[in-house]
């Protein structure tokens, strides 16, 4: 019998032929050997599938599942269905992890009887560099939090981020999750619920996960279509985790931090609309209206006097506020064109 618990290593893979090999190599390797690993083939148009496909006649542990295009967000849904283990975790394709990141992990998981372990994360760059997020990012270092300061954890997005892909999780914190559907950037947001489902988390200092902050990524659009997309994404999920941390007194500790956050991304968003209205619907614009005058301001949490007088404006009339930033737009095109100033609006 195999002393090592079964852990479900879940992969989304969409049009990444020049990453995934990097990327499952360094699965198949772990220290940790008992694995089964899942790649999700979410109907990617190079020779993705195909790699996975050789990838599984190389290793017994690897399924190869292939759907139609949907997103990460259900790749990661198809693959924790699939998932036959007690323990699931992510890998993103284009990224990848050191060696004894699943051994360490699952070690300090089982060891403290927690019901996720999360470890910390490096950025890799194209040109090499590498960006630390810890500062005791080589150390053996863990920590246990308990329920509470676990979500306060996620939502102050300091310490702690939102990211799957640096955590294990016990699966039975995804029965009454639901995966959001083409959400893009943000539907890593969906960890917030897991820690709400747990009783206690493990955190591990070291660095294991390698994040390839990639061009053309969801994280790094190539385009302002896809840029707005994103920010309406955003915006989207930073209100329903308003909205959820409104409705539990438990976390009324980060209530105004997450008031200003989702005012501030949600006007972000609108500035963007009435720069570029060709890339943005009408439905769209009226929706993260519609949030934002539902929000009070928030209470001990400084906000820009621009945000404020922003505020107020769509409270009173979103029409009145969509015309004055016209003409702001307007004002500053005008100035740049003469050259008295040369700022951004």
């Amino acid at each position: 019998m195999n002393p090592q618990p079964l852990l479900s290593v879940i992969v989304p893979c969409y049009s990444v032929e020049k990453y995934v090999d990097k990327c499952i190599s360094s699965i198949v390797n772990q220290t940790y050997s008992n694995l089964e690993i899942l790649l999700i083939d979410d109907g990617s148009i190079d020779n993705t599938g195909k790699l996975c496909d050789i990838w599984q006649e190389r290793d017994s542990r690897i399924r190869v599942i292939h759907k139609q295009n949907e997103g990460a967000s259900y790749a990661r849904k198809t693959g924790v269905e699939n998932a036959t283990a007690e323990y699931v975790t992510f890998v993103d394709a284009d990224d990848w992890i050191d060696a004894d990141m699943y051994s360490d992990m699952m070690k300090a998981l089982l060891s403290t009887n927690s019901d996720i372990a999360q470890c910390g994360v490096c950025k890799v760059f194209e040109d090499g560099r590498i960006e630390h997020h810890d500062s005791e990012y080589k150390t053996d270092m863990f920590e246990v939090v308990g329920h509470t300061e676990g979500v306060l954890l996620i939502v102050e997005d300091e310490k702690w981020h939102s990211w799957m892909c640096n955590k294990l999780f016990k699966k039975q914190l995804f029965d009454h999750v639901e995966f959001p559907k083409d959400r893009g950037l943000a539907d890593d947001f969906i960890s917030l619920y897991l820690f709400h489902q747990a009783l206690q988390s493990v955190y591990l200092h070291n660095e294991y996960y390698f994040y390839f902050q990639r061009s053309g990524s969801i994280i790094n659009p190539q385009n302002i279509e896809a840029e707005i997309k994103n920010d309406y994404d955003f915006s989207n999920a930073l209100y329903e985790r308003y909205l959820f941390i409104n409705q539990h007194p438990e976390y009324h500790k980060v209530l105004p931090l997450i008031q200003r956050k989702t005012i501030y991304h949600s006007i972000r968003f609108l500035r963007k609309t009435t720069i570029h209205p060709q890339y943005i619907s009408k439905g769209n614009f009226t929706d993260i209206v519609g949030q934002l005058r539902t929000i009070p301001f928030p209470k001990g949490e400084k906000l820009q006097r621009s945000l404020k007088i922003e505020l107020y404006l769509l409270k009173i009339s979103p029409k009145l506020y969509k015309f004055l930033r016209m003409f702001h737009i307007q004002i500053f095109r005008v100035t740049n064109t003469l050259k008295i100033t040369n700022k951004k609006w």
